[in-house]
């Protein structure tokens, strides 16, 4: 009994110790699936790059074909490049990007200088859209839109194209029509004008019923192009404002569309336009809605969020600054972008916008009108925390900035 007794306990320490290799095999196996798992999705990170930015490089090593040791000596080239913009804590960013998008503007205002009174400045390029962008500003001096088109059909048809661009233009009857007032006799003659109805492609009957219905009167047919209206035992200041009035009513086109051009990108036939109005042309259906754009940031904003707005900011301070070969690292424009659409409106580097908004006195009244702001903080009891870099300097301490937010002590032996 003791022999076979002994003989069942080695095998069952025999089978115990087969077995032990075989859990630290298993249990081996989460542990390196938790480091893979780590390597390729933890902070959405793959090979020390963001998911973008590595499957960017995937894409662009599959298109040129790299592949081995080339690949992985273009992946190390392309992480220490990386590695190299990754912004060191504690760094002044913000003054950073106050002087390097700050030199550039003193080079586009000797520029415009330089050009004054020609054609490029006309267009809204150069300081002065920097300074409309940078403010804020409600209205664009320039508006400006670029319209793509969705239908191919139109696409293709010149002639059609280009009467579709003309029904977009804002025409109002005074562009039309010629009046002459004869007040004593109670009479107006209103003359047509063949060639601006020619040129706007206004209907000539919708005109007429358009005026008629306003004026709450039928013309009298002086000749083909011209109509009597009378008015009897009515105020002449009435008459006036009839007249007023008739002159802005709408005959056809969109709201704010003074005029039209059609032009190419990419092969692409666009349409310019003078004027704006994004919401009533992104409804059009012959209109590509998710590509049509302006140039007024305020608009975009509105019509489409402040996520929009910050890219379109982006978008044409980057544009102006690169027209006048100028190259600002992107990443100082979308700071300012992000700084003037962080609150979810568009407040411009003024003393009505982001300055307004700051909580420290000290800091609204370094930027203008100092005594009103200080008088304001001091009667509604403000405490200054100087907690900035303006308020610091102001009161002569080391900003909170860079190595100015390392504190040491050392201690003696």
């Amino acid at each position: 009994m003791s022999g076979k007794k002994e003989t069942h306990e080695k095998k069952h320490a025999k089978e115990r110790k087969e077995a032990k290799p075989k859990a630290k095999k298993a249990e081996a196996e989460p542990a390196v699936e938790i480091q893979r798992v780590y390597m390729q999705g933890e902070l959405f990170e793959k090979d020390g790059l963001p998911e973008k930015v590595a499957s960017e490089f995937e894409k662009v090593s599959e298109e040129l074909g790299v592949k081995g040791k080339e690949r992985e000596k273009l992946l190390e080239r392309v992480v220490h490049h990386f590695n190299s913009l990754i912004v060191e804590p504690g760094e002044a960013v913000g003054i950073v990007t106050a002087q390097s998008l700050g030199e550039p503007g003193t080079q586009l205002t000797l520029r415009t200088k330089h050009y004054a009174g020609s054609a490029e400045v006309s267009v809204g390029s150069g300081i002065q859209r920097v300074e409309e962008i940078v403010d804020g500003r409600s209205k664009a001096k320039y508006p400006t839109m670029t319209i793509f088109i969705s239908d191919p059909a139109l696409r293709k048809d010149v002639e059609k194209l280009d009467l579709f661009a003309k029904s977009l233009i804002d025409v109002r009857i005074a562009d039309v029509i010629r009046i002459t007032e004869d007040l004593p006799k109670f009479k107006v003659s209103i003359e047509l004008l063949p060639d601006e109805i020619r040129l706007r492609n206004v209907n000539t009957d919708d005109l007429i019923s358009k005026m008629e219905k306003h004026l709450k009167k039928e013309g009298r047919r002086k000749d083909k192009h011209v109509l009597d209206f009378t008015f009897k035992n009515e105020p002449l200041l009435k008459i006036r404002r009839m007249l007023n009035k008739l002159k802005n009513v709408r005959i056809q086109g969109i709201r704010g569309i003074e005029k039209v051009i059609i032009s190419k990108e990419d092969e692409e036939p666009v349409i310019k336009t003078r004027g704006t109005n994004l919401k009533a042309i992104a409804k059009l259906p012959e209109v590509d809605g998710a590509r049509t754009t302006t140039n007024d940031i305020k608009e975009i904003s509105k019509a489409l969020g402040i996520e929009a707005g910050r890219i379109a900011i982006v978008n044409e301070l980057s544009g102006v600054l690169k027209e006048n070969g100028i190259s600002v690292d992107i990443r100082h424009i979308m700071m300012l972008a992000d700084l003037m659409t962080w609150d979810g409106d568009i407040r411009g580097i003024v003393r009505t916008g982001i300055t307004r908004g700051k909580s420290s006195p000290f800091a609204r009244a370094s930027f203008e009108e100092t005594v009103k702001h200080l008088l304001e903080a001091s009667f509604s009891g403000e405490v200054e925390q100087l907690e900035g870099v303006v308020e610091n300097i102001i009161v002569g301490q080391p900003i909170k900035v860079g190595t100015g937010r390392v504190s040491l002590v050392m201690k003696g032996k």
